[in-house]
């Protein structure tokens, strides 16, 4: 195996892995197949980085722009890269990256099996749990392999190395502002992913709205119509992928008719899809109540599309709340006021600034410390569909958006076991 990024480390031959969570962890594997010295460091820790000992330095998604160990990196004149930066400069495979305000993760998985199903190899790699840099150094794919890519704009963002065939784009609505410093940065970020394609980009349809207001043209892009989206026939899927699928399918649809792919695989495909755990679903019921787990709506837009998804099921009661990311929160008072919603519960951080404004929700608020005490202001003795679709992140009150979803779950079918 051989790297582009060899000659940064001819004069410094050790390299700087930042942050130790699963990126890091990859680039640390890939450094060890590459017979690399490196030191994998953490904030947590307090190991101190050698940063004039470092010809290359990986960072991993989270560290913002301005983070003081980047600074520093910079002012050592050691090379920063992200960590599929790395991994792509040591493979000559095919790329084909998915990005998207939403979305992402089922895309990313859908087109690596509609790839299998046309008879490619394929692997879903990236922001979605299966770590580029890791895959490198696992061989996980043979030099004729496609890497079905996610990703984030933390990574878009820096790209450098990272040149994909084509790039599936999937929606765009305001999301880490906080991280960024505002709509047009963010927007840029995923953009620049664009500038890098080597080949077409397809895009969900409300990118050209987005494209015009920021005043912005590209050639190269294809823009899924509409209808395309509109006419999705998806009475084989359960009610949650009335909405929340349709643009992705549609996405799916587009680049098989591009490349020339029987629609009876396209539908293969799709009819066999199974969604990752804590997207918009039903986890539990009885006759008269229903939990709609959908934790992993972070951001306003995931938010109307569990509400589009839902919004014919009489006695909707929904949680709101969490880790805040610079978002406007009257987004969010705007849109829960426009849809048949019967009870809100606003919790976590985001929850209390969005309290503060309760007497703007036209319908009952209840302020809850964390999501347990919900489960004790549900209505004893009436229907109701409760749906945690929260629109922000975990962060403020878990670990992840997987253990808030895990305990919502558990907190449901308690509530069931008891009535």
């Amino acid at each position: 195996m051989q790297c582009k990024l060899e000659p940064f480390l001819h004069k410094k031959p050790l390299v700087g892995i930042f942050g130790a969570g699963l990126s890091g962890k990859g680039a640390a594997s890939l450094c060890k197949a590459l017979h690399w010295s490196y030191e994998l460091l953490d904030e947590k820790e307090s190991q101190s980085p050698r940063f004039e000992s470092y010809g290359l330095c990986i960072f991993s998604p989270g560290f913002a722009p301005n983070h003081p160990w980047k600074i520093q990196a910079q002012r050592a004149h050691a090379l920063c890269v992200n960590e599929l930066d790395f991994a792509a400069t040591c493979f000559t495979n095919p790329i084909i990256a998915v990005t998207g305000t939403n979305g992402k993760t089922s895309v990313t998985e859908l087109m690596a099996q509609l790839l299998q199903d046309n008879g490619q190899e394929a692997l879903s790699v990236g922001n979605n749990g299966r770590v580029l840099s890791q895959a490198v150094a696992d061989a996980a794919l043979s030099d004729k392999g496609v890497y079905v890519c996610e990703v984030s704009s933390f990574q878009a963002a820096t790209l450098q190395w990272f040149r994909p065939i084509c790039t599936l784009w999937t929606n765009f609505a305001p999301d880490h502002l906080d991280y960024h410093g505002g709509l047009k940065e963010y927007f840029l970020a995923k953009y620049h992913l664009v500038t890098l394609t080597d080949g077409p980009c397809i895009c969900g349809p409300s990118l050209r709205e987005w494209m015009e207001h920021f005043g912005m043209s590209c050639p190269t892009l294809q823009f899924v119509e509409p209808d395309a989206v509109t006419n999705q026939e998806l009475t084989q899927f359960p009610n949650s992928f009335s909405y929340g699928q349709r643009e992705n399918f549609a996405l799916i649809q587009t680049y098989a008719r591009f490349k020339g792919i029987d629609d009876a695989i396209v539908a293969h495909c799709l009819t066999n899809f199974k969604q990752a755990p804590h997207r918009l679903h039903c986890c539990c019921k009885t006759d008269t109540v229903a939990f709609w787990n959908d934790s992993k709506g972070t951001n306003l837009h995931a938010v109307k599309a569990a509400l589009e998804s839902l919004k014919h099921l009489p006695h909707l009661h929904w949680i709101l709340g969490g880790g805040g990311k610079g978002e406007v929160l009257q987004g969010f008072i705007d849109l829960l006021n426009a849809y048949p919603i019967e009870q809100i519960y606003l919790v976590g951080e985001t929850g209390e600034q969005l309290f503060e404004q309760a007497h703007q929700f036209h319908v009952p608020v209840a302020h809850c410390s964390h999501l347990a005490q919900v489960f004790t202001q549900l209505p004893q003795n009436a229907p109701f569909n409760l749906v945690l679709s929260p629109g922000f992140t975990s962060w403020d009150q878990f670990s992840s958006y997987a253990e808030r979803g895990d305990l919502f779950e558990r907190l449901a079918q308690q509530y069931i076991a008891a009535s």
